[in-house]
């Protein structure tokens, strides 16, 4: 890292956020996003429940050495938020590709977390049913989440929430509190988010009039299960170098993930463990994860 600059990269807050972002349109929806940098181009990828912010301790860091653009996914963050919508990771992609061919993207670069990990293997799996792809993938990062159905383990109010009638009846009942302990159970025990953190991640999630619409997002669970195989065999097949640095005290996809990527024949992989840390690593270790991004896909 002899030619890098000085790693204490100052945050935006969340207000900040908002302010330094946009909006593009698709369809009838606005989608937030916040792009900054010059090069090489870099999507970031966010995860269930929370938004773009989530990367916020490492972007101003990669926005130094490539045009870094984080966005906030349908019913997240500061984008659209219909409640009457049956969201997929499907048109999540749909999306993300939208974004890509109106700004005429040719070569870009990823990173995927939680969520995101599901629209980055249907990402690839596209990219190798293609003929005639209208851009092409130069690395992609995953940091933890449900790569594989099987391993995958939601927590308990997860489940709950997922389910159809029981999920619309308890997210009645869903507030900061609630989620402040369901969300620290997934970071590592030294690593924990203060409240000042979940309070600002909690206005995140329910802006910008307590919107309060989990049991719609968490169908994800069950479109995994559905596209399982294409979205493994996408990881197996595609020739995109893939980095993978897997927090290993993440309940939902930490070592028993790490294990099986390990064992699994996956070409040009690189997969980084950090034992200490859970589900959110570029919010729990963000130097280092910040680096071996940067060092990867430089």
């Amino acid at each position: 890292m002899s030619d890098m600059v000085d790693l204490n990269f100052p945050k935006k807050n969340a207000t900040e956020w908002l302010a330094a972002g946009k909006f593009f349109e698709y369809k009838k929806f606005q989608i937030f996003y916040i792009q900054e940098g010059r090069g090489q181009n870099l999507i970031l990828l966010h995860g269930f429940p929370t938004s773009s912010w989530d990367y916020s301790k490492i972007f101003n860091g990669l926005s130094r050495y490539f045009n870094t653009i984080a966005i906030d996914f349908l019913g997240f963050g500061y984008s659209s938020k219909p409640k009457n919508h049956k969201y997929t990771l499907i048109e999540q992609t749909d999306i993300i590709e939208n974004f890509i061919e109106k700004n005429a993207l040719r070569r870009v670069k990823f990173v995927f977390h939680d969520y995101a990990v599901s629209v980055g293997q249907e990402i690839l799996a596209r990219h190798l049913e293609r003929s005639d792809r209208k851009y092409e993938i130069d690395g992609a990062v995953f940091l933890n989440g449900g790569l594989f159905p099987h391993l995958h383990r939601p927590t308990f109010k997860q489940k709950l929430l997922a389910t159809p009638v029981l999920g619309a009846f308890l997210s009645r009942f869903y507030n900061e509190k609630k989620f402040g302990v369901a969300f620290s159970q997934v970071f590592g025990k030294q690593t924990k988010p203060s409240d000042k953190e979940i309070s600002v991640l909690w206005k995140l999630i329910t802006y910008p009039n307590n919107v309060l619409i989990p049991h719609k997002l968490l169908k994800y669970i069950k479109e995994r299960r559905v596209h399982g195989e294409r979205w493994k065999n996408a990881l197996l097949q595609t020739e995109v170098p893939l980095l993978f640095i897997n927090g290993g005290e993440d309940p939902v996809s930490g070592s028993h993930l790490a294990e099986e990527i390990e064992k699994l024949p996956i070409k040009n992989k690189k997969l980084i463990r950090w034992d200490s840390i859970g589900h959110y690593p570029q919010w729990e270790n963000p130097e280092e994860c910040f680096k071996e991004i940067y060092e990867f896909l430089k």
